[in-house]
């Protein structure tokens, strides 16, 4: 409870009359590719096949608290919750295709949030206008871990971390001789860290992990012929630079992966002000999860 205190105390202290809240909630639903792999001994003969599944759903909810400072400036007090269910289905097989482990389980993740966050609008800039720069520093103040419906050679999961994740977005509009048809560039920066937590399930101490992913997205919006509604679609690059380190390392082990999405993005605003609705398809075009998809819904209510 200690933890949220400072943050309550930067809340009291602005004039109510000025704030804007929005409760947003998103929820998200991905569907990994089936990969395989096949592993060989020394001696180059058979050893097993590896074949692996991740499906997972997140609920995050968030309280968004905004302040204006000026026309152009806004600072926000964000405070939420975040669920993540994975089910990570995990089997290795032997040459005649009979089951020879089963290390299939589903783990939970739940994350209290606390940040700060800000917009600013940059106006007409490069022949564009909404020019806009927006972030967001949040911390993991009480990250909980676990692991449920165990297959007979899964390992158990248990245990309590911290960590933050820092977001940081450029975009713009521009007209096209279209006149319900924009162009939409933007660029993102996100850093999302996780520290070292004892298992204690298992009795060992877990890596700590980090995560740093770029985005490029050129993206068209369509304004149709319908009050409120809005269809965006594109292809968005990224980079996702990952590492882990291991408790008795101060060493950070990096991997990098680089992929294109395609996206679709399907959004409604009430005429009366405060209701927003949003649909969002992802699929990876290339890269280490082809294929995966992503599909989001949210909602939102300005009071």
């Amino acid at each position: 409870m200690t933890h949220w205190l400072p943050m309550f105390g930067l809340i009291l202290t602005v004039p109510l009359c000025a704030m804007e809240l929005k409760l947003k909630n998103d929820l998200e639903y991905t569907r990994g590719p089936v990969t395989n792999s096949i592993q060989y001994k020394d001696d180059g003969s058979f050893d097993e096949r590896d074949q692996r599944q991740k499906t997972g759903y997140e609920n995050l909810t968030l309280l968004l608290i905004t302040q204006p400072v000026h026309d152009q400036l806004d600072w926000q007090t964000r405070l939420g919750m975040r669920y993540e269910r994975t089910r990570d289905s995990k089997r290795e097989y032997r040459e005649d295709g009979s089951l020879k482990k089963d290390k299939s389980r589903t783990e939970w993740q739940t994350t209290p949030i606390i940040g700060l966050g800000f917009s600013y609008d940059l106006g007409r800039q490069l022949g564009g206008f909404q020019w806009r720069l927006d972030g967001y520093h949040d911390r993991f103040i009480d990250v909980a871990y676990k692991a449920t419906s165990l297959a007979e050679d899964a390992k158990p999961r248990a245990g309590r971390g911290r960590g933050y994740e820092s977001r940081l977005r450029l975009q713009a509009e521009y007209m096209t001789p279209v006149s319900s048809l924009f162009f939409q560039p933007r660029l993102e920066l996100k850093h999302e860290y996780f520290s070292q937590w004892y298992d204690s399930a298992r009795g060992r101490q877990e890596a700590a992990e980090q995560e740093l992913q770029y985005e490029a997205g050129l993206w068209l919006s369509w304004i149709p012929p319908l009050d409120g509604w809005e269809v965006t679609f594109g292809p968005t690059w990224q980079r996702e630079d990952k590492a882990e380190r291991e408790p008795e390392t101060s060493h950070w082990a990096w991997e990098d992966e680089e992929r294109w999405q395609g996206l679709i993005k399907l959004e409604y605003e009430a005429p009366m002000p405060g209701f927003e609705f949003e649909f969002k398809l992802e699929r990876d075009l290339n890269g280490p999860d082809k294929d995966k998809m992503k599909y989001e819904a949210g909602l939102s209510y300005e009071f």
